[in-house]
């Protein structure tokens, strides 16, 4: 069975790059002080997980959707989660991680956390330019790939927002080769 990801269309491709449209989305999100992408990740993802196997108001399971993604935007920036699980860098040690929420649900039926710290957030359409890579995410790559899409957005004309999102689409067992991730940056 396929993981659920967020519905988008592609408007414009080249090579790994695209230029996307998302269709709105719901999100459900928490903050984390950390000192990298990796480590919010991994204890953020043990809060949000405690909320989608259960721990909410109807004591519901949520079906796990793709990617987790991580955001590293500027600190005096709102924050636009772009996908399912999103690490957002708030300062040098707050990240906000996010997994989105499966499409069958409202904003209305989607079960409440019982943990005060996960916040639920309904993201309208959006776009974004976005690039596609494989193996681990290290802060070397994320800045290769930020700047890639910088110099694409930058040829088109394309307004970014300042700071990169990072998706991951995959468990953290499965090995770095065939890992799919993405950096992607908000359209303004």
């Amino acid at each position: 069975m396929a993981i659920e990801t967020p519905k988008y269309k592609v408007l414009e491709k080249n090579g790994h790059i695209e230029l996307r449209k998302y269709d709105g989305y719901i999100t459900a999100n928490v903050e984390i002080k950390a000192d990298s992408y990796k480590s919010a990740g991994s204890m953020a993802f043990r809060v949000l997980a405690d909320y989608i196997f259960g721990n909410n108001t109807k004591n519901t399971k949520i079906a796990m959707t793709a990617p987790v993604i991580s955001q590293k935007p500027a600190t005096s920036e709102k924050i636009a989660m772009t996908a399912p699980v999103t690490t957002a860098k708030l300062d040098d040690q707050k990240y906000v991680i996010s997994f989105t929420m499966p499409a069958s649900f409202t904003l209305k039926d989607l079960p409440k956390p019982n943990n005060d710290n996960v916040i639920i957030k309904s993201l309208p359409a959006h776009e974004v330019v976005a690039i596609e890579f494989s193996g681990y995410t290290s802060e070397g790559d994320i800045e290769k790939k930020s700047a890639e899409l910088r110099e694409w957005a930058n040829k088109k004309q394309i307004k970014l927002a300042n700071q990169p999102s990072v998706l991951r689409y995959d468990p953290p067992w499965k090995p770095g080769f065939i890992r799919r991730n993405e950096v992607c940056f908000s359209v303004v």
